[in-house]
């Protein structure tokens, strides 16, 4: 009996904490919500942080929402300093739960992150769900376009990057992925690029690219026209295309669509050299031709040939090039401790050497499979 009791009394006492609700109009009125925070390095060391947020604004007597951008910017010696800077600034409650990309100025990366990384990875108030990126151009010029664009960069952003999830010229990065990433000894990572691209009528962000994070620091870019050969090389691509001269036209093109891919990953060490085997296999169609072409098998032995030849040539290039800096961006010191956990290799990329071996699949045309 006295247990039943005793059981009766617990159960009512945890019972309220139960009951806890979500935000009614009253607190959403209070509220801002950030959509994303640009972190910024002045001439003086001194840390920026800008939050990009939405003051919604809700009413029992109207069916619709209604939303004002807001953009806070906040200055200290720390990271930390700058963020209470920002709420100094602002007469409701910040909210970063909605938050939904972290970018980094090329001033900040380039100086280091690390005392923003701390501050996300400390701090209660940020999640390290969403996509970070380092932004090459002036912060004003972002938030002009944004403004005059898109209402939130950060949701414009998020938009951004899942349509482009399938874009072999594209990277991504999101914080958790950079935070488990940190631990490892190489501390190489390679995040998301955006800059400002002239369209044709006005101004446009874009996503291309990578920027090389090293130790915290920005070490180097990676251009678009080498994501897509990285890519390749690091088994991330499942979609895309590939364009050839067209043999049966001088200023014609052939475009190949990429069907699938599958890289695959091996690691050879002897004690005292490195071989890196990377088995490609791709398949593709022909999407679409310049100028005179007649589809035989001749014309897809010989597409065949040339592509992988040239899709080698790019891998080896740019493995080549990093290697030369001494920047593991190939996961190389990962895949020996995987298979070599009892070797000690010191700066394993200046001792390995890569092979490629490439076999691309074409499957005719791609308005019937398998046509030839």
């Amino acid at each position: 009996m006295k247990f039943k009791k005793l059981s009766k009394i617990i159960t009512v006492f945890f019972i309220p904490l139960f009951l806890v609700g979500c935000f009614n109009y009253r607190d959403i009125n209070k509220v801002s919500f950030a959509t994303s925070v640009i972190f910024d390095t002045d001439d003086f060391g001194r840390a920026i942080v800008y939050v990009d947020c939405v003051k919604p604004y809700r009413s029992t007597n109207e069916s619709s929402d209604k939303g004002k951008r807001i953009i806070y910017k906040g200055i200290g010696k720390t990271a930390l300093e700058a963020l209470r800077d920002v709420n100094l600034a602002s007469s409701f409650e910040l909210n970063y739960s909605q938050n939904r990309a972290y970018i980094f100025t090329e001033n900040a990366a380039r100086d280091g992150i690390k005392r923003y990384i701390d501050l996300i990875n400390n701090s209660q108030e940020f999640q390290i769900k969403p996509d970070m990126f380092v932004y090459f151009g002036e912060v004003k010029d972002l938030l002009k376009i944004t403004s005059s664009d898109e209402e939130y960069l950060g949701l414009y952003l998020e938009e951004l990057v899942h349509k482009n999830k399938r874009n072999p010229r594209a990277m991504r990065a999101n914080m958790n992925d950079y935070l488990n990433n940190s631990v490892t000894a190489s501390d190489t990572y390679i995040v998301g690029v955006i800059e400002i691209r002239e369209d044709a009528l006005d101004k446009k962000i874009e996503i291309g690219g990578g920027a090389i994070i090293k130790d915290n620091i920005l070490v180097e870019r990676i251009d678009a026209k080498d994501a897509m050969s990285y890519n390749l090389l690091m088994n991330n691509i499942r979609r895309g295309t590939l364009e050839m001269s067209n043999p049966q036209s001088q200023q014609g093109f052939i475009t190949l669509d990429i069907l699938d891919n599958n890289t695959e990953s091996k690691i050879q060490y002897d004690g005292e050299n490195i071989k890196l085997i990377k088995n490609l296999e791709m398949k593709v169609s022909v999407a679409e031709t310049q100028g005179r072409l007649i589809v035989d098998k001749e014309l897809l032995k010989y597409i065949k040939e040339v592509k992988e030849k040239e899709v080698e040539s790019y891998i080896k290039n740019i493995f080549v090039e990093y290697k030369e800096k001494e920047l593991d961006i190939f996961e190389i010191e990962r895949l020996l401790d995987i298979h070599y956990p009892r070797a000690a290799v010191y700066n394993p990329i200046s001792k390995t050497d890569l092979e490629v071996n490439v076999n691309i699949i074409v499957e005719g045309t791609g308005l019937i499979k398998d046509s030839l």
